[in-house]
């Protein structure tokens, strides 16, 4: 997925305006990668960072732990001045970029730009019961279309005074209804 560099920005900045962090470098970082297009280009904001090539993990004060982890080919670093380096130095290489900061998910700027782990994707992850209520939701929701698709039909066939489209599409309609509330059961 190709996220705009612009959406990019505005979610940086809003997290180094947002939310605070252990370290002053973080932010410091955090910006410099928002003021430079050609880096941020190369930046993929992901969850799980640690199992990319080369992943950077930022935690606020709320989440604890390391504030600043760069992990590269399975190695990790924290000192903040080699891993700013190493982002200014290796600008072309992809850098997967995980926030930690408390209800991320409930954040449009975070979501607009959160993008799938190429190393640990979310869909690998579902288990049994979520797949089968996805599958019901969906299933549920396909129906719901055809009965309100159904409906509208028998308007404009009451409208045009057609009888035999009534009959047939009402026919139609009430079997749907049957199969819904049997599958709701």
């Amino acid at each position: 997925m190709n996220i705009n560099v612009q959406e990019k920005k505005k979610f940086l900045n809003w997290l180094v305006s947002t939310v605070s962090f252990s370290r002053r470098e973080v932010s410091w970082v955090l910006n410099y990668l928002a003021n430079h297009e050609a880096i941020l280009n190369n930046v993929h904001f992901v969850e799980g960072a640690a199992l990319t090539d080369r992943g950077l993990s930022v935690r606020s004060t709320e989440i604890g732990g390391e504030p600043f982890v760069l992990t590269i080919a399975g190695q990790t670093f924290f000192d903040i001045d080699q891993i700013f380096h190493e982002i200014r130095m290796n600008w072309k290489k992809p850098l997967y970029l995980e926030c930690l900061f408390p209800d991320a998910w409930s954040h449009a700027f975070y979501l607009a730009v959160l993008e799938d782990n190429p190393n640990d994707r979310w869909n690998d992850h579902l288990d049994q019961e979520m797949t089968e209520n996805v599958q019901r939701f969906l299933s549920e929701e396909e129906m719901q279309t055809k009965i309100d698709a159904l409906y509208r039909q028998i308007d404009m066939a009451l409208e045009d005074g057609d009888r035999d489209a009534f009959l047939e599409l009402s026919d139609e309609v009430n079997r749907y209804l049957l199969q819904q509330k049997e599958s709701s059961h």
